[in-house]
């Protein structure tokens, strides 16, 4: 990366590197100079190369600043999810090894919280200093720059904590070459160019917000969206002449549900990605349709894979002719090759391997040993492939139910659930039970004003499903548990209802 951002310095010094919070600009020459400078203020810290840093703040310039200011110098920035309780918090500065915290004024009441847990490094804002902390805008007026650092692909780059969907987040570290590789493989497959100008909505905190890299490389532009909401994206959207972006499935459902895009020609939007959890298909058929000059894509990866696998480029497969690609997660990017273990009647668990693919966990020797199979990485997810050489991906192999020694593939039902119109959201999860093993349970969010009738939802699965599949519970709850980017957290739905 430290070269992706010599090159982008050398060959679009006058091209607009970032669009600030205010509407100003900041050219890819002036950006390289203020991270150098903040490399400066690493040193004037004795944080030695290869050191770990950690940020804990919304998106913004300030903090893509400070993260190439890591690629440039050697240092790991190491990204934290503002959402944690504090003692998450210290559990990961602690695992990380990070002696330094870059906060914003947003959560510097969070950072005191941090150091009376016992975290014991130094606190840092970002911006102006103020009640006896310094800030990096005194830090940088009193640096030198710095030369980059010579790093290898081989070097760590970026470290990520998984989300922790099934328990506690592991650590992934990214290598220079996993995250470059990635953005490669993403710009050669949506043809990005030094005119996209790419809105950073997803939570820098999270691993999808490496899809910038593609743009970085290409020499475009980069904008960032602190709070996110469906008028906040669209505004954005509009007001920064965004012509890339990737959101997750909750802003797009309520993009496309709120009429804000209405009487708003988004011509200069040319790709709006998806992903970060499942996509429904006709999601992101509203979507196009709301949408019609830009292309509807969801994206499928994971943090270990920094982060792309495959994309479904909607328009491209329409011209398919088959309506069933267009609920698959697309094809492999460029470099990724793919394989299915412990197949049976074509369904295995999808292994993966390539140049973007992490090589272990942080500190975690086992769950790394666990996580390969002779130089795969085992993705943890249920797949298929269909004739097309399309990607289906039908569950999180923790997730498959297994009801009377019947496999129930959790996203099928879910996906026949979605589509009824009284439903507004719904996850399906496996109870534990005495005769069956696991009982088929569905808790459901209705539309606003609607009402659950078990009976007519019974008779309505019975339509689509085979009867092991027809979930033998329905719940009704107000909101389901999600995390940042809007993957439900299931278990803790089975742990609400195990007893119910």
């Amino acid at each position: 990366m430290r070269l992706a951002l010599e090159r982008a310095a050398r060959h679009f010094p006058n091209l607009i590197a970032m669009i600030k919070e205010d509407g100003s600009q900041e050219s890819w020459h002036n950006h390289i100079d203020r991270v150098a400078l903040l490399a400066g203020v690493f040193c004037d810290l004795d944080l030695a190369p290869s050191v770990r840093f950690a940020i804990l703040a919304p998106n913004s310039v300030d903090q893509a600043t400070l993260i190439h200011a890591g690629y440039w110098s050697g240092r790991v920035p190491v990204p934290l999810n503002f959402r944690l309780s504090t003692g998450e918090l210290v559990a990961m500065l602690q695992k990380s090894g990070a002696q330094v915290l870059f906060v914003s004024t947003d959560y510097l009441n969070v950072a005191h919280k941090i150091l009376a847990d016992g975290w014991e490094g130094q606190v840092l804002l970002i911006g102006t200093g103020r009640d006896g902390i310094e800030g990096t805008e005194g830090l940088i007026r009193q640096s030198s720059a710095t030369d980059p650092i010579h790093t290898t692909i081989a070097d760590e780059a970026i470290l990520y904590f998984t989300g922790g969907t099934t328990g506690e987040g592991k650590g992934v570290p990214l290598t220079h070459g996993n995250v470059v590789s990635n953005g490669f493989q993403v710009a050669t497959a949506l043809g990005v160019g030094p005119s996209d100008r790419y809105l950073h909505a997803a939570p820098m905190f999270h691993s999808a917000d490496l899809l910038g890299t593609a743009v970085t490389l290409a020499g475009g532009s980069h904008s960032y969206l602190a709070k996110t909401s469906p008028k906040g994206v669209v505004d954005a959207l509009m007001e920064r002449k965004a012509t890339m972006t990737m959101v997750p499935p909750v802003l797009l459902d309520g993009i496309a549900r709120s009429g804000l895009l209405e009487g708003h020609a988004l011509d200069h939007l040319r790709i709006f990605i998806c992903g970060g959890a499942p996509v429904p298909f006709h999601l992101l058929e509203m979507g196009a349709k709301q949408m019609p000059s830009t292309a509807l894509i969801q994206g499928y990866g994971l943090t270990e894979t920094s982060p792309i696998l495959s994309f479904l480029h909607l328009p491209q497969a329409k011209i398919v002719g088959d309506t069933k690609v267009l609920g698959s997660a697309g094809k492999p990017l460029a470099g990724v090759e793919m394989r299915l273990l412990n197949v049976e009647n074509g369904v295995g668990e999808l292994a993966v391997r390539g140049p973007n693919v992490f090589s272990e966990y942080l500190d975690l020797l086992a769950d790394t040993n666990a996580a390969f199979d002779d130089g795969w990485f085992r993705t943890g997810d249920v797949a298929c492939f269909d004739e097309h050489g399309f990607l289906h991906i039908l569950d999180r192999l923790k997730d498959v139910i297994i009801t009377g020694g019947e496999n129930v593939y959790s996203v099928e039902v879910e996906t026949v659930l979605r589509d009824h119109p009284d439903i507004a959201d719904v996850a399906v999860i496996g109870i534990p039970d005495e005769k069956w093993g696991e009982r088929v349970t569905a808790i459901i969010v209705p539309m606003l004003d609607a009402s659950i009738d078990v009976e007519a939802l019974t008779e309505y699965c019975r339509t689509y499903l085979g009867g092991f599949k027809i979930p033998r519970e329905f719940h009704q709850v107000e909101v389901l548990p999600k995390s940042a980017l809007g993957k439900t957290l299931k278990r803790n739905l089975v742990r609400t209802f195990i007893n119910a």
